[in-house]
C-alpha cells in the first residue's frame, strides 16, 4: 500500500509539472527549465515554512515523520493552483498580450488566492498533525 501511495503522489508531482512544462511554450527549452526549476524549488521553500509554522507546538516526532509525505502531496497542488496561473501571467506579459495595467490587477487577485489557499494548507496540516498524535494516543 505505501508503494501505491508513494507512486500516485510521484505522478501528481509529474503531472504538475508537465503542466508547466507545456504552458511555457514558445519559451527556449533552457529557460523553461530554468522556470520549472525555480517555480518548483520556490513553492517546496513556502510549503516549508507554512509546515514549520503550523508544526510550532505540535508534537516533534509526529512534525518530523510526517513533514515529507505531506510537503510532497500538497506540492503539485500549490504549483497547479498558485505556480501555473502566476507563470501563465508572466507570460502573457511578456509576449505583450495584456497590458501592465491588466497584469498588476491581475497579479493581485492571484496573490490574494496564493495567501488563501496557503491558509487552508495551514489548516489543513495542523489538523493532520492533530490527528496523528490523537490517533497515536488512543493507541496506547
Amino acid at each position: 500500500m505505501e508503494t501505491a501511495i508513494i507512486a500516485f503522489i510521484v505522478i501528481m508531482n509529474l503531472a504538475a509539472v508537465l503542466v508547466i512544462y507545456r504552458s511555457l511554450s514558445n519559451i527556449e527549452l533552457k529557460n523553461k527549465l530554468i522556470l520549472l526549476a525555480i517555480g518548483e524549488i520556490v513553492m517546496y521553500v513556502i510549503l516549508f515554512i507554512v509546515y514549520g509554522i503550523s508544526s510550532a507546538g505540535a508534537d516533534e516526532l509526529v512534525a518530523n515523520s510526517s513533514r515529507q509525505i505531506i510537503l510532497f502531496t500538497l506540492l503539485p497542488i500549490n504549483v497547479v493552483c498558485i505556480e501555473f496561473p502566476l507563470m501563465l501571467l508572466f507570460k502573457k506579459l511578456q509576449q505583450g498580450d495584456i497590458e501592465k495595467d491588466s497584469f498588476n490587477k491581475r497579479m493581485i487577485f492571484c496573490l490574494i488566492a496564493c495567501i488563501l489557499i496557503l491558509v487552508l494548507e495551514f489548516i489543513y496540516i495542523k489538523s493532520i498533525q492533530a490527528g496523528i498524535s490523537n490517533f497515536g494516543t488512543s493507541i496506547e
